[in-house]
């Protein structure tokens, strides 16, 4: 035993199993400020000012009842909720009401009925040239923990698949699909899709990124087509179809160079921060598990967690 964890010591230690030291280049007296300001974005009404203004715009040629509450506090509720329930949110928002911070306050259904029919996205960027990165994710459905696993067993679990899309250097999310577990589109098409929406708005791609998942030929045609470069880690059986295509150079490459100066020159490992980063920050920060019974519900709060995040992330930095 002793002579185990001494072999597992050296592991660690030489080098050469977990490569070498990592060194944390982060200013973390900005990013300490930043966290900071993610709170002040949760009571900050300042949009208030322009209540009347908003509603009027919201309302123009609007048949039917108008909108009394405007999308600006219907979206700061739904941050709200990735903490609190939507009778705990009205009771927050009673309490702004009562400090004059807000006019007028919405109760728990209206909350629910319009944060549900929220119209969210990302903002792509409008300028320059992006390195985007691709990869998916599991939200958990249910939350009964390991008894519940024993009870009825884990292959009875769903999830809310998550395939979100981002820019390797700024970990600014540009596309977020969610989809129940086995139901929805495999990671490449959502790339493929991204790809092509943003392609069509204007949107400069100049690198894609991706796992193993990614190792599809017809991403890696398209790709080829725009002149977009990969970082795609070829399968270890890929195998060449003798056309010279972009995904057979990879291969090639791959083989020739060995995997860790392949990585190394294609800067495989920019990907982790626009990726596993963003999900690590939206799960310590939300956590993992959809409240919502409904699938429809579920599927948005999933979505909801990554555009919370995404907003206050924006906030803290302008």
């Amino acid at each position: 035993m002793a002579a185990y964890e001494e072999h597992r010591k050296g592991d660690r230690n030489d080098g050469r199993r977990w490569g070498r030291k990592f060194k944390d280049k982060r200013n973390w007296r900005e990013y300490n400020e930043e966290l900071v300001v993610h709170g002040e974005f949760l009571l900050d009404c300042a949009w208030a000012g322009n209540w009347d203004s908003e509603l009027a715009e919201m309302n123009e040629g609007k048949r039917g009842c108008p909108f009394v509450f405007p999308e600006s506090l219907i979206k700061l509720q739904g941050v709200w909720h990735q903490w609190i329930d939507y009778r705990g949110v009205e009771g927050v928002t009673r309490k702004l009401v009562e400090c004059g911070k807000l006019p007028l306050y919405n109760n728990f259904s209206t909350i629910d009925r319009r944060v549900n029919k929220l119209d969210i996205g990302f903002q792509l960027p409008r300028s320059g040239t992006v390195s985007v990165v691709c990869d998916g994710t599991g939200m958990k459905l249910e939350n009964g923990g390991e008894h519940r696993a024993k009870l009825y067993g884990k292959k009875k679990r769903r999830y809310v698949k998550v395939t979100i899309v981002a820019d390797a250097r700024t970990r600014k999310l540009l596309e977020c699909d969610v989809s129940v577990e086995g139901e929805g589109p495999s990671e490449p098409d959502v790339a493929k899709r991204s790809i092509t929406s943003m392609l069509a708005q204007g949107v400069a791609i100049e690198k894609f990124g991706g796992d193993g998942a990614f190792d599809d030929i017809g991403l890696f045609a398209l790709l080829e087509k725009h002149g977009i470069q990969p970082a795609i880690k070829p399968r270890k059986n890929a195998r060449l179809s003798g056309e010279g295509t972009l995904r057979d150079r990879e291969i090639a490459e791959r083989n020739r160079l060995g995997y860790g100066e392949w990585a190394r020159q294609r800067s495989y490992g920019d990907r982790w921060p626009g990726t596993e980063g963003v999900f690590s920050a939206v799960k310590r920060k939300f956590g993992e598990c959809i409240r919502a019974h409904v699938i429809e519900n579920a599927l948005k709060e999933a979505k909801m967690k990554f555009w919370a995040y995404e907003a206050m992330k924006a906030y803290a930095r302008t």
